[in-house]
């Protein structure tokens, strides 16, 4: 059995659904009452859907559907052999391709990491579907210069292509971007299955207008917002959070100062309980 077949010692026990955007086929979980509001999770690098295991289990026994699927090149999706696939426009395209496909409305945008500027560009050209927002430790703009280079080498100019090209190099780095660094293995095997040989890093600048078309249209999702956040986070530190406090100055906000970059994987219960109070 292929190391992405199992369930992952029961962690993972959500049948696999597939759809095809354009050429590329992707993975996607679908749980919970069918005629329910959505919760449309987008996960980050380097994770895949395994990431919201939790709220996924949790929330659509609470009654909401719950949607979440595995960007190109990520966990159970397919992965193009090329470089040239893995640009930001095309991973919102997938984003729209996964919206329209399964006809998602009253959507809760609940994104992390890159699954920030993957959905907040999907959702601009979808504004009618959206109900609601939930970030975490996420940005949509330029990233600063003052973070660490390793960063933002393969962050900024390598913006789309970095999410599918990173492999284990991104994987291993997992237990330093939380709070807890002792990483359960069975996580950790669930996030290295994916990759299994190192794939090679590229820099390009393709992104970069898409982006900044982004955050200059953010002001455009006039919906309820909530700001869910790691403080301990080394990249996307407070300041991050206090941007998008600017950007949406009426958005709730829940700030855990015990969780680092991968919140969900540090506060899972927290996130659950924080979500749930904002979708009352």
């Amino acid at each position: 059995m292929h190391a992405l077949d199992g369930d992952f010692g029961g962690t993972f026990p959500f049948e696999s659904l597939y759809l095809r955007a354009g050429k590329t086929s992707l993975h996607y979980v679908d749980v919970g009452p069918s005629g329910a509001p959505t919760l449309l999770f987008l996960h980050g690098n380097p994770t895949w859907s395994y990431l919201w295991r939790r709220p996924l289990a949790e929330l659509s026994a609470a009654g909401h559907r719950c949607v979440a699927y595995d960007h190109m090149g990520f966990g159970r999706s397919e992965k193009p052999p090329r470089m040239a696939p893995y640009t930001l426009e095309r991973h919102i395209e997938n984003a729209l391709a996964v919206i329209d496909e399964l006809d998602l409305r009253d959507v809760t945008l609940v994104a992390h990491d890159w699954g920030g500027p993957i959905g907040l560009g999907a959702m601009l050209e979808r504004p009618e579907r959206l109900r609601s927002m939930v970030l975490m430790n996420t940005w949509a703009w330029e990233l600063p210069s003052w973070l660490p280079p390793f960063i933002r080498e393969f962050r900024t100019e390598g913006l789309g292509e970095i999410l599918a090209l990173g492999g284990n190099l991104f994987v291993e780095s997992i237990p330093g971007g939380m709070a807890r660094r002792d990483a359960d293995p069975v996580m950790m095997d669930a996030y290295r299955a994916p990759f299994p040989r190192d794939i090679p890093l590229t820099e390009r600048d393709r992104s970069a207008p898409v982006i900044s078309s982004i955050h200059e249209r953010l002001p455009e999702l006039d919906v309820p917002v909530l700001l869910l956040w790691g403080m301990r986070d080394p990249v996307f530190q407070p300041v991050f959070l206090d941007q998008w406090r600017e950007l949406f100055p009426h958005a709730e906000v829940a700030a855990l100062e015990d969780a680092s970059h991968f919140v969900v994987e540090d506060r899972p219960d927290a996130v659950i309980d924080a979500i749930r109070r904002f979708l009352r």
